[in-house]
């Protein structure tokens, strides 16, 4: 299994609540090059999963027209920033039952649970805190019970790095 890790790109801080900030016109830029970054590595997704914030509902939803992404995007509640790490980890690893239904998999989501996540994935005690409008690519051998690898990332300019 295939999971991509996706940071919610800059968003506005003009909203009455945390969970209605919006993107910014900056925001929505990154989201997109961020986006045509992944197309250009032919990044497709089986299953694309967001927090329930506009934020990251909106980042989600740019990044899946820029990867012809056009099966449903669910949002749950535990991808929200201080979300249980454990929550995900089960959900990959029922999807993990069957690799041909699910095999690549996009998270977007927030900081501290993405980086919290990426180590818990790659068995290290920590993971830098992914930038904004930043994706991670890991690897899965024997699902998520097994050991991930970091193969690459890419920025909000489109840019990518192999890890």
């Amino acid at each position: 299994m295939r999971i991509t890790l996706i940071r919610h790109a800059e968003a506005g801080d003009d909203a009455p609540r945390d969970e209605a900030r919006a993107l910014t016109a900056r925001g929505r830029q990154d989201a997109r090059r961020m986006g045509r970054g992944l197309a250009r590595r032919d990044v497709t997704f089986s299953l694309m999963i967001t927090s329930p914030l506009v934020r990251a509902v909106q980042t989600a939803e740019i990044v899946a027209a820029q990867v012809d992404y056009r099966g449903r995007i669910l949002a749950t509640d535990a991808l929200v920033p201080e979300g249980p790490v454990s929550q995900i980890v089960s959900f990959l690893a029922s999807l993990a039952r069957d690799p041909e239904a699910v095999d690549s998999v996009a998270l977007v989501a927030h900081e501290p649970i993405l980086s919290a996540l990426a180590a818990t994935l790659t068995r290290r005690p920590r993971h830098p805190p992914l930038k904004k409008a930043e994706a991670l690519r890991i690897k899965m051998d024997g699902g998520p019970e097994g050991t991930g690898t970091l193969k690459w990332r890419v920025d909000a300019r489109g840019r990518h790095d192999r890890l």
